[in-house]
Order: structure tokens, then sequence, then C-alpha cells
């Protein structure tokens, strides 16, 4: 209880809800009431073990469950694992580390969902529409050109390299074709850049390509 209490006062720094139990069938009732994103459950408990809790919980639902417990050896990690966790954290442990397993976990198992629409400065690209509008005026692009374009600008201010974008763009990479990305580029700036003087795609010389976003 001492262990829980400590974790739970870690979460809540962090802006989680945390629901104790303090035995098997405890977190079994209480898992089926609050239905939480992740448990933290410790293998060691009084009634049953946390391997056969996660095994009932398995039954019932796909939450990530972080084992935690004193017992390190690789067999016993192996079991937890084979039986439904996710991750595994050894006592004594830094509470900060455990926290960090939590994010981890929470951002594999919740991944946010693809923007639709990317827009930096008068460049908008609408992704289920196949739609680029330089201030709000349609520019029509080949499907290679928007994909490049949709790299670029999901990450900008991230270099890309050629081999990145020809295997983004067609799925596959081939050296042979690898230098055809500079000509998409080139065709690319001349549809989204409003003047000479400006260049949203910048080429970072022996590395590759970036979006400028600002």
């Amino acid at each position: 209880k001492k262990i829980s209490d400590t974790i739970c006062k870690y979460l809540a720094v962090e802006g989680y809800i945390s629901i104790q139990a303090n035995t098997g069938l405890e977190a079994l009732t209480k898992f089926k009431d609050s239905k939480p994103d992740l448990i933290i459950l410790d293998i060691m408990l009084p009634d049953m073990d946390g391997i056969e809790v996660c095994e009932k919980i398995r039954f019932m639902s796909h939450v990530p469950i972080i084992f935690l417990t004193a017992r390190s050896d690789e067999v016993d990690r192996l079991i937890g694992f084979a039986k439904g966790a996710d991750d595994y954290v050894c006592k004594p442990f830094n509470p900060n580390e455990l926290i960090a397993r939590v994010k981890a976990v929470i951002r594999r198992s919740h991944p946010e969902p693809e923007k639709n629409t990317l827009s930096h400065g008068p460049v908008k690209l609408i992704i289920n529409q196949h739609s680029v509008k330089i201030n709000g005026l349609e520019v029509p692009l080949t499907q290679i050109e928007f994909n490049i374009l949709r790299t670029l600008m999901t990450n900008p201010h991230q270099v890309f390299s050629r081999e990145e974008l020809l295997t983004a763009c067609q799925g596959t990479y081939s050296e042979s074709y690898e230098r055809t990305i500079d000509f998409h580029i080139k065709n690319l700036r001349k549809k989204i850049n409003l003047s000479e003087k400006e260049n949203f795609i910048k080429t970072i010389y022996g590395a590759g390509y970036k979006f400028l976003s600002s």
C-alpha cells in the first residue's frame, strides 16, 4: 500500500487520476467499474498473483498493463509478457522512470490520429480531399508532388533525405530513381512559391530537403 500511495502521488502530479486496489479481487472489481486507460499491476498480491489478475483482465480487455515486481529473473519477465503485459518494472525502481514508462505505453496504445489538414503560412494541405491551396487558391499537384509536400509539411523543419522522400511518396526506394526527387521538388516549388524570393522548401546540401513553416 505504501508503494501504491507513492505511485499515485507521482501520477497525480502528471495529471493522471488513479484508482487503487490492494488485492487481486479488488483490482478486478474496480477494473470492471472504472475501465481505466492503463493498469500498474504488482505481481505479489495477497490473494492471487498479478499474473492471474492479468490473465483474467485479458479475457475482458486489451488495456495496457505494466507489471511491477521484485522478481527480476528473465523467465518471470517472459512469463509476464506472454500473459499480456505491455511493460515490466522491477523493484526497487525510480518513480520518475515508472511515470516515463506510463507515458510511453499510453502513447503507443492511444496514438494521436493523423491530422487531416496541414497549414503552414499561406500553404494549406487537405489530405482527404487531396487538395493544396495557397492563400485559398487551389494548386494542382501530381500524386508524387502531393505525397512529397505532405511528408515535408507533416514534420516542418525536419530534414528528409532523397531516399526518405522517395520511399514516402512511392512506398519503395531505388537508387536509380533517387535524383528524380530533385525534379519533383523543382516542379513543386514552381507551383507553391508565391514569388521568386519565397521558398517554402529549402535544400540542405548533402542532406536533403525540409519545409520552412515560417
